[in-house]
C-alpha cells in the first residue's frame, strides 16, 4: 500500500458544541444551549480531513479509546478518505473529548485528554512516516505522552528527506516551553496564531516574535482572525487580509487554514500563495458548524476559492 503524501501524528476527540449558551458557565448552576452539535474534533483531524477533501492524500497517526467516541472518530476520518491503518485503539483510555461553548461572540472549551495523552514515539511507525512526502503535528502541549520526543521525531523525518509543519495550539498550563524552541530548529513551517507566537517567543510585539521565532524556523505563519494572518520568511515579513464570509462557526477555522496552506505546499507553491490558499480555507470553514461540516461541499470550496482568486 503507498504511503500517503502527508502524515499527521496528532491528537483525536471528538467535539461536543453547545451552541448559543444562554450565559456563561458556573458552578453549581446550569446553561440552557439552543443547539447542539456532535462533530469531529481536534486539531489535528480536522487538518486531516479538511486536507483529504481539498484533494491531499492523508494518512493518519493517532489513539482513541476503545469506545463509541472513538469508533466516531475513526468513521469520520474514514468518511474524508484518510488512511488510520495506525490509528491505534486503547482500553486504557478512554477518546478524548471537547466541550465546546458559544456565547455571543465568546466561545469556551473544556478538553478531557484521554487517550491523546498516551500516545508516545514507541507507537509512531517511523518507517511509515519516513516514506512520505510531509510531517505535521498539532497540539504539541496536549500530547504530553509525545512532547519530549518531538524534537527526535522531526529530526528523523528531516533526516528522511520529509518536509516538516507544525502548530503548537494552545498550552493549557500558560508555561510555553516543553521544549518548544529546540523542536523549531527543525519545522519548515510553523503555524501558530498571534498570542501564541508572542507567547512562545517572549515578545509583545507581534513583528518581533515572529522574527525571533524565524530565526530558528523556516518560515512562520502566524493566523490572526479577522485580521487575516502575516508570514516571516527569508528575514522578510508579510501581511496578507482575510476573505470576508458571513460566519456560522469559527471552530476549526485555522486547522482549516493550516489545512489548505500545506495542500498548496506539498504542491510545490510559493508560500504567500499558500498562505492566500489558507486564507480561503479558515474562511470557508466558517461557513459550516464544527471545523469539517463546510466541506461536505468540497466543489463549493472549490468555486468559493476560484472566485476570490481570480
Amino acid at each position: 500500500m503507498q504511503t500517503p503524501s502527508l502524515i499527521v501524528v496528532g491528537e483525536l476527540n471528538a467535539d461536543l458544541i453547545m451552541e448559543g449558551v444562554q450565559a456563561r458557565p458556573a458552578l453549581e448552576k446550569e446553561r440552557v444551549a439552543e443547539g447542539m452539535t456532535l462533530t469531529l474534533g481536534s486539531s489535528s483531524a480536522i487538518l486531516a480531513s479538511n486536507a483529504s477533501a481539498i484533494g491531499m492524500d492523508v494518512g493518519f497517526v493517532g489513539q482513541v479509546g476503545n469506545d463509541a467516541f472513538g469508533d466516531f472518530v475513526r468513521e469520520r476520518l474514514k468518511a474524508r478518505d484518510v488512511e488510520c491503518r495506525f490509528v491505534q485503539s486503547t482500553s486504557e483510555d478512554a477518546t478524548g473529548l471537547t466541550v465546546i461553548y458559544t456565547h455571543g461572540d465568546d466561545r469556551g472549551m473544556i478538553t478531557y485528554p484521554g487517550a491523546m495523552e498516551a500516545l508516545t514515539l514507541e507507537d509512531v511507525p517511523l518507517d511509515y512516516v519516513g516514506q512520505s512526502d510531509h510531517l505535521h503535528l498539532s497540539s504539541f502541549y496536549l500530547q504530553t505522552g509525545l512532547q519530549p520526543d518531538v524534537g527526535t521525531l522531526f529530526r528523523t523525518a528531516k533526516a528522511e528527506g520529509l518536509t516538516t509543519s507544525l502548530d503548537t495550539n494552545w498550552d493549557p498550563d500558560e508555561t510555553w516551553d516543553g521544549g518548544i524552541l529546540d523542536v523549531l530548529d527543525a519545522v519548515d513551517v510553523f503555524l501558530p496564531n498571534d498570542d501564541e507566537a508572542r507567547l512562545i517567543a517572549g515578545e509583545d510585539r507581534l513583528d518581533q516574535a515572529m522574527a525571533a521565532l524565524g530565526k530558528r524556523a523556516g518560515a512562520v505563519v502566524v493566523t490572526q482572525g479577522d485580521d487575516g494572518a502575516s508570514l516571516y520568511h527569508n528575514e522578510r515579513l508579510q501581511s496578507f487580509s482575510a476573505p470576508q464570509v458571513d460566519p456560522v462557526d469559527a471552530v476549526g477555522a485555522g486547522d482549516s487554514f493550516n489545512a489548505g496552506l500545506l495542500t498548496q505546499y506539498l504542491n510545490g507553491t510559493a508560500l504567500p500563495e499558500c498562505v492566500e490558499f489558507g486564507l480561503l480555507a479558515g474562511a470557508y470553514s466558517t461557513r459550516g458548524p464544527g471545523g469539517t461540516a463546510a466541506f461536505e461541499d468540497v466543489d463549493g470550496f472549490r468555486s468559493f476559492a476560484a472566485s476570490r482568486l481570480e
